[in-house]
This record gives structure tokens, sequence and C-alpha cells, in this order.
């Protein structure tokens, strides 16, 4: 099971790997023109900030707290699930 602190103990190259084998994609969103992208592994999330999509990443940003999630949630129309 892959812990958020062993995580954060691999090198970026082995962090975008394991996401893009392991990780469920959750949404993407642009912040000032930037693509990011958020997945779940195990038991948290990662965004990843790309500096040209989907092919230079600036930088991962790691949490559990369902906080950060918000920008995603409205973007999701659930309207079909009513």
């Amino acid at each position: 099971m892959m812990t958020l602190f062993a995580f954060q103990l691999l090198t970026p190259a082995e962090q975008l790997d394991l996401l893009y084998e392991a990780g469920t994609y959750i949404g993407k969103r642009r912040v000032e023109g930037r693509v990011r992208i958020l997945y779940q592994l195990e038991g948290f999330y990662i965004e990843v900030h790309y500096k040209k999509y989907r092919c230079i990443a600036e930088k991962l940003v790691c949490f559990r707290s369902t906080i950060p999630l918000e920008p995603y949630l409205e973007a999701i129309d659930v309207e079909h699930l009513v």
C-alpha cells in the first residue's frame, strides 16, 4: 500500500510514473492559463501542475483534505444521477 509519506519520498519522475500507472483521474482545470490535473492514489490526492499540458509537470501538490477538491467538484455534472 502506498502512503502519502512514501509517495513524497519518490523522485518527481517516479511519482508521475506511479500516478499514470496506478492513480485514478479525478478531473482537470485551468488556473492562470495553465492546466492542473487531479488524481487519487490510495487515500490521498495529487494535483499535477503542468507548464505545458501533459508534457512538462511543474509541480505536484499532495494532500488528504477534501477542501482543495472544491474547484473540481463544481465542474462535475451530477444532474443525470438524480
